[in-house]
């Protein structure tokens, strides 16, 4: 029988920040019980390719995943079946600590799923829509989170292609990127349906608007776009999916008045936001150099007092100081990553499939 409730996991992480768990979504009738080992029991959201559902291991397996089901129309052509399990296989080689783990995926005559780790707790978008935009402690934080995460999508090789304020969640232990739907090998091969909008234009990067090759860059742009909307609640060239929108992340510089809101929050983080929105993919720092960047500034930060912008930051759970203004809840002090030779960066060349 499916859950009805949400779990006490999922009541805190939303609770940490403020806000209560939406409504949950029972099965339809038409939609699947079970995908290979896991049960299903909630509707977690739909998209495109198709619906997430919340599933149980059936086979004593810890913890929840989150289920995709491909829609049959996808699901049903073998050429996309072949793209599928080397998108699979490409995942499985991402391991990070901000990076959903793969669980598992099945092809299974007009069924196709695969299952990712499940992260209680709300979503970027959730978060700046209900409780305003976030601190710049929070803002320095979330960027060494998303920082990590690209560092480790990039040191497997692949490229996100779609970051964006609804594809970050704020687990307890941070901010987790999900939704690997249309991530791209390194080598430019794309491993998404032919023919698929890549990307959500108020988030792309600049190469991404003009099909040109697409690189980790890509992925740090879109980072600072998606950290720019978290602190100023705009993205910077605004909002939408019409070619206008296309044109100004390509060709025009981020709106002033957006980047203004964020160095009224920390002018430093203003100015590092600038030069990861270069239109140059070269001039834009590595993923390594962003996880430093906001580790090192997190670790000479002061720790007395509040900026005036935690005011407006939703009140913590914790007892003693429910009735006082908060941070996400602080992570613990993450270790600094291995020193490993670089990989040169690929030179900029002709158009990456999509």
């Amino acid at each position: 029988m499916p859950v009805q409730h949400r779990s006490r996991s999922e009541i805190l992480a939303y609770a940490a920040v403020g806000m209560e768990p939406p409504p949950v979504i029972p099965l339809r009738k038409s939609d699947p019980r079970q995908a290979g080992p896991y049960r299903l029991e909630t509707v977690l959201g739909s998209g495109g390719m198709g619906r997430v559902y919340l599933g149980r291991d059936t086979t004593g397996g810890a913890g929840l995943a989150a289920v995709k089901v491909i829609r049959p129309e996808y699901a049903e052509d073998p050429l996309f079946r072949k793209r599928f399990e080397r998108e699979v296989g490409a995942l499985d080689r991402v391991k990070g600590a901000h990076i959903v783990r793969l669980m598992g995926s099945g092809c299974y005559e007009d069924l196709v799923w695969v299952a990712t780790e499940y992260i209680p707790g709300p979503t970027l978008s959730d978060v700046v829509t209900e409780r305003g935009p976030i601190d710049a402690a929070a803002a320095w934080r979330l960027l060494a989170d998303m920082g990590r995460a690209i560092e480790a999508i990039w040191r497997a090789g692949l490229v996100h292609r779609d970051l964006k304020p609804s594809n970050v969640v704020l687990g307890a232990d941070g901010a987790r990127v999900i939704d690997f739907g249309v991530v791209q090998a390194g080598d430019g091969t794309s491993l998404t349906a032919t023919g698929q909008n890549v990307g959500t234009p108020a988030y792309m990067s600049p190469e991404q608007t003009r099909g040109l090759e697409v690189t980790t860059a890509s992925d740090v742009f879109s980072l600072t776009s998606t950290l720019t909307y978290a602190v100023a609640g705009q993205a910077p060239f605004g909002e939408g999916t019409g070619v206008d929108v296309l044109h100004r992340v390509a060709f025009d510089a981020p709106r002033e008045e957006v980047l203004d809101k964020v160095a009224d929050v920390d002018a430093e983080l203003a100015a590092f936001i600038r030069t990861c929105l270069d239109k140059d993919p070269e001039q834009r720092p590595l993923p390594e150099t962003v996880f430093r960047t906001a580790i090192g500034h997190q670790l000479s930060a002061p720790t007395g007092g509040l900026s005036h912008a935690a005011r407006n930051v939703p009140p913590s759970v914790h007892p003693s100081r429910a009735s006082g203004p908060r941070h996400f809840p602080p992570p613990r002090p993450p270790n600094p990553p291995p020193t490993v030779r670089q990989p040169p960066r690929p030179r900029p060349g002709s158009a990456g499939g999509s």
